[in-house]
């Protein structure tokens, strides 16, 4: 009899130990699909991009034939300068990918050692979008100095402001990332870096809709275009905002509300699976697709598993 009351609060733990080592199995199976479609998406890119290099030097001697330029040997530096780069960037990004399903699988074996290579995920991401710079420029001056389609000043603006917001804070965030113990500082430029990113892809996207996608530059109309106006100029900045208030409530409150943080991801995750419908009935959303981060059509798995798993996530 007197061992009775503690036979229930013994089951009660052990009730509980077994729903967060599920919460935390899902949350790393959400990890796993997401950096998994990371690495399958920058394979891709990173097979385009060899097959474009392979062909560079001939690209390069018939450029002066494709842009009329009242510079051209400037022209030529920019576009060098912008293909070298950039493509030096996909395959950084390749590697980012690799250390990405690596880490997702050490934090399946409960390894510690995942947030150091996630670090490094990190770092590979933000150089990536700091050797958008050169592409930016290229865009920018070119557009003023020749007469060609392919260069304009919103594709210009749109590599600038995702290397502007993108680069610095997540390269610091890659650093914290170093020391795996310093957990405020960490969620500090997680906080920063987290929204930042979001807004570079809104720049991304919406630029992208205005010289691209919008019905009055293809000339379709209707309720699908409408839906995918909507999505390219909303749904990214909602998620930002959501990002946003989440690091002015973690600076106040020295919390991370985990529902936001969650909710960001899923919005972020949702413009994609948007796009993607849009692009069955729109031919122009096809043929950007490409050119989205179409990988991120998986995040809404890993943001359903961040609100599952808030007891297991660090708030502060």
């Amino acid at each position: 009899m007197n061992r009775k009351p503690h036979i229930l609060p013994t089951l009660n733990l052990k009730g509980r130990m077994a729903m967060d080592s599920n919460k935390k199995s899902f949350m790393g199976k959400a990890l796993f699909i997401v950096a998994l479609a990371y690495l399958s998406y920058n394979i891709y890119q990173a097979i385009i991009t060899t097959v474009f290099v392979s062909h560079f030097p001939l690209i390069v001697t018939q450029l002066p034939h494709f842009i009329s330029s009242s510079q051209p040997t400037l022209q030529i530096t920019l576009f060098f300068l912008q293909e070298l780069l950039g493509s030096i960037g996909i395959y950084l990004r390749l590697a980012g990918g690799i250390f990405a399903l690596y880490a997702a699988v050490l934090f399946m074996r409960k390894d510690e050692r995942y947030l150091e290579k996630f670090g490094r995920v990190l770092l590979f991401e933000s150089l990536y979008f700091a050797l958008l710079i050169p592409a930016g420029i290229n865009h920018i001056v070119g557009s003023t100095i020749t007469h060609s389609e392919l260069l304009n000043v919103y594709t210009g603006a749109s590599f600038l402001l995702q290397a502007a917001l993108i680069f610095p804070p997540l390269f610091m965030l890659s650093r914290k990332l170093k020391k795996p113990q310093d957990v405020p500082s960490i969620l500090k430029w997680a906080g920063i870096a987290a929204p930042l990113y979001v807004f570079g892809l809104w720049v991304k996207h919406g630029l992208m809709w205005v010289y691209a996608l919008s019905p009055l530059g293809t000339g379709q109309a209707g309720l699908i275009d409408a839906v995918g106006s909507a999505d390219s100029l909303l749904t990214l900045l909602v998620a930002a905002i959501v990002a946003t208030a989440a690091w002015l409530i973690f600076r106040r409150k020295k919390k991370l509300d985990i529902r936001l943080a969650g909710t960001a991801l899923i919005l972020v995750g949702v413009y994609f699976v948007v796009y993607a419908v849009v692009s069955v009935w729109v031919p122009i959303y096809l043929a950007f697709l490409p050119l989205t981060e179409f990988w991120m059509i998986t995040l809404p798995i890993i943001g359903i598993a961040i609100l599952l798993n808030q007891s297991l996530v660090p708030s502060d």
